[in-house]
C-alpha cells in the first residue's frame, strides 16, 4: 500500500515529488487501478512490457498524488488539455496546477495552487553528442558563452540549460511548438539568477537534488515562499526557500 506523506499545499508553496519507477513496481496493481478507463486501453496497446510499466507506473503516480489533494478517486479524476496538449484539472472549481516530466528510470512531479508549474527531468546521457544539438536549444549568445567552456562544463551546462528551458515552456503550456531558442538562461552570470523571461513573462526557476545523474528543474510563474520535494521511494523531504536547501531533519544540503 502507499504510504505517502501529505504536506499542506497553500498559496505560498509548491510540493514535487520524485520516483525512481523501477523501485514502484510493487505498487503496480495499485497504481494500474488508479488509471482511467482510457488510460487502461492505452498501457495495454504497449508492445514493450517495459514501456507498459513505466506507462503504468508514471501515469497511475499522478492521478494517486493528485487525488491527495483533490476531492475523489484517482480514476475518477478528468482531464482536458489545452491546444497544445498540456493537461489540467476538467474541475473548473479546483484550482490545483500540475505537471510532470519521466526521463529513463525517473519521473517528477510538481503540484500548485493557481500557478503556472513546469517540470523537466532528463536523464544526463554521455553518449548524447552535444555538440551535433546545442545550437538547436541555445540562443546565439547563448552558443558563444557555451563555445567558451570546456568539455565537461559544457556537459553540465547543457543539461541545466535544457532542462530549464522545458521546465519553462511546459508552464507556459505550449510545449515544443514555442521556440525554446528564444528564452535566453545562460550568460556569464546564469548560476546567480533564478528567474528568466519568456513569452512576456518571468519565470522562477528551481533546480532539484538528489536525482542521481539526472538533471531536474521546475518552473513556476510567480516566486513561492517555499518548495517542498518529497523522494517516494525514500520519503526524504526536502525544503527549498529563502536561498537555502534543508532535508526534514533541518540539515543544510
Amino acid at each position: 500500500m502507499l504510504n505517502i506523506p501529505k504536506i499542506e499545499l497553500n498559496e505560498e508553496n509548491a510540493i514535487i515529488f520524485t520516483a525512481k519507477l523501477p523501485l514502484m513496481k510493487q505498487y503496480q496493481e495499485e497504481l494500474w487501478q488508479s488509471l482511467s478507463g482510457q488510460e487502461k486501453i492505452q498501457a495495454e496497446g504497449f508492445v514493450n512490457n517495459t514501456l507498459k510499466d513505466k506507462y503504468v507506473l508514471s501515469h497511475g503516480l499522478l492521478r494517486y498524488l493528485l487525488s491527495l489533494y483533490a476531492e475523489g478517486n484517482p480514476q475518477d479524476i478528468q482531464y482536458s488539455v489545452n491546444q497544445f496538449g498540456k493537461p489540467f484539472l476538467k474541475d473548473n472549481n479546483c484550482t490545483l496546477q500540475f505537471n510532470m516530466s519521466h526521463s529513463k528510470d525517473y519521473a517528477a512531479y510538481i503540484i500548485a495552487l493557481e500557478d503556472q508549474v513546469g517540470i523537466d527531468i532528463e536523464w544526463k546521457d554521455k553518449d548524447t553528442n552535444i555538440q551535433e544539438i546545442f545550437e538547436l536549444v541555445l540562443s546565439p549568445t547563448e552558443v558563444t558563452n557555451f563555445n567558451q567552456l570546456n568539455s565537461e562544463e559544457k556537459f553540465h551546462a547543457f543539461y541545466d540549460t535544457w532542462t530549464k528551458k522545458e521546465a519553462i515552456i511546459k508552464a507556459i503550456g505550449q510545449g515544443l511548438s514555442y521556440p525554446i531558442e528564444t528564452i535566453e538562461i545562460m550568460n556569464f552570470t546564469y548560476n546567480d539568477r533564478d528567474y528568466y523571461v519568456a513569452n512576456g513573462n518571468t519565470f522562477y526557476c528551481s533546480n532539484l537534488c538528489n536525482l542521481d545523474n539526472y538533471a531536474g528543474t521546475v518552473a513556476l510563474a510567480h516566486k513561492l515562499r517555499q518548495l517542498i520535494q518529497i523522494d517516494l521511494i525514500t520519503n526524504q523531504i526536502i525544503y527549498y526557500g529563502q536561498g537555502r536547501i534543508k532535508d526534514d531533519r533541518g540539515e543544510t544540503l
